[in-house]
């Protein structure tokens, strides 16, 4: 078994020199054949081992009785140890978890605790690895799903990973090394023994070396997904731009490489794995504009070509009357300025570039406010010399939905006279008649 440790070892490149590991110690026959098997290897690796055990507080008098085994054989044998007693049922009920989930917490923040130089070695086994096989199977699972348990993930490594439990035993056996058994591991109300007692144990009726079999298999499954997830990154950032993922790209992909660039794309975007039936829907999305909400709540959008993902409608501005001088108007500065007209040369209707707007002060009905968009209001562009809604004004400019309550918009008590980056209304326009001018400069300050 030592032998088979050392060639999952080297082929998955788990040590680098000097390696600092947490060993998950549970007192079962995996994790006391693992933690042996690595002292044997320390060594010719230069690892330094530190065991950790979770005490989930689940099972009473027998989960105090395994910590107190493990800590005993530490002692014993010189290793170093760390222990944490954690009331997982009262974690899970606070954080609406299973059991399952809230322990597998709790476990990985102990074991993440003792730093980012530490790799984590939990003892899953080849027979392990066939069960997730069979359990991701049932549920339909995709082809990442059958790759079932990898031997390294981050920061956790798997040594035995391709270790059969019965050589586990034989090796626990050979070697005198103690463990404890989880009564619980016999419950065939857990689909995970049922598969192990019942499905894996008939499997083995029909092919003895079902285990090796389906390691077989896994892997051969693992370079296929490798192969395909590769090129599917590659599409993904192929089709990044400014304006999101360029669908006409993604649709022209083959169905099982635009899938995995959906999954990845959604991960990186929102954070979240999409479901199979999130996939889908934003499959269907590429070839035509609309939305689809998926993973309770996340919005996902293709717009003019492009798939996204839109952020929450930000807040409207609140109404500011602007008074002369200089004015903090949220993330702006604006100067508010009257001026003669025969006292300025060369004025200019906007000045795109330096955000200056200029109108007749006299056609200038009320106080000035700054603020965002209402509903109905329209605008005359003097560039244009045609009355549009704002709403209509935004799709022109292809300003996204979310982001249209961020466009500052000049009004009076008449309505909008000007919208920040488009334009002026006709009737507050400079004129020759123009005695009075307001110049308004507008600047984003954060």
């Amino acid at each position: 078994m030592i032998n088979k440790v050392i060639a999952t070892i080297e082929k998955h490149g788990m040590f680098s020199k000097k390696s600092a590991v947490v060993v998950a110690l549970s007192g079962g026959s995996d994790s006391m054949a693992m933690l042996n098997a690595l002292l044997q290897v320390k060594d010719k690796y230069n690892l330094k081992l530190v065991a950790a055990h979770v005490n989930h507080c689940l099972r009473g008098e027998q989960a105090d009785a395994d910590e107190a085994f493990v800590v005993d054989y530490c002692a014993k044998n010189g290793i170093e140890i760390k222990t944490l007693r954690a009331d997982v049922s009262a974690f899970a009920e606070q954080n609406g978890m299973s059991f399952e989930e809230a322990g597998r917490k709790v476990r990985y923040d102990f074991f993440d605790s003792f730093g980012k130089d530490y790799l984590v070695a939990t003892a899953h086994n080849a027979d392990d690895r066939a069960e997730t096989f069979l359990f991701n199977f049932t549920r339909g699972s995709t082809l990442r799903g059958l790759c079932s348990i990898p031997p390294v993930r981050g920061n956790v490594i798997r040594p035995i990973i391709d270790c059969s439990k019965s050589e586990i035993l034989e090796f626990c056996k050979v070697n005198s090394i103690p463990y404890v058994t989880d009564a619980t591991n016999e419950d065939v109300s857990y689909s995970r023994n049922r598969i192990r007692h019942n499905v894996i144990s008939e499997l083995n009726e029909i092919n003895p070396s079902f285990v090796d079999s389906a390691s077989r298999c896994i892997e051969a499954l693992r370079e296929d997904e490798s192969l395909l997830s590769s090129i599917a990154d590659e599409l993904a950032q192929k089709s990044k731009t400014d304006d999101g993922y360029d669908c006409s790209l993604l649709k022209e992909a083959h169905p099982s490489v635009l899938k995995r660039a959906i999954v990845k794309i959604c991960e990186k975007e929102s954070g979240t794995t999409p479901e199979h039936l999130s996939v889908k829907k934003i499959c269907d999305l590429i070839s035509h504009n609309g939305q689809a909400e998926i993973n309770g709540g996340i919005i996902v959008r293709t717009r003019k070509g492009f798939l996204d993902f839109p952020l929450t409608e930000s807040a409207p501005y609140e109404p500011f009357v602007l008074s002369e001088g200089k004015n903090d108007f949220y993330s702006y500065s604006v100067e508010f300025d009257i001026i003669n007209k025969d006292e300025t040369n060369n004025l200019q209707l906007v000045s795109q570039k330096h955000l200056d707007y200029f109108f007749d002060y006299d056609k200038i009905n009320g106080k000035v406010l700054l603020r965002s968009r209402l509903q109905g209001d329209k605008i005359c562009l003097n560039s244009r010399s045609c009355t549009k809604s704002l709403k209509k004004l935004f799709n022109e400019l292809a300003i996204p939905p979310e982001k249209r309550n961020e466009v500052v918009v000049v009004a009076d008590d008449c309505g909008v006279f000007a919208v920040c980056g488009a334009g002026i209304d006709s009737r507050a326009a400079v004129s020759q008649n123009t005695k009075k001018v307001l110049h308004l400069r507008i600047e984003k300050i954060r």
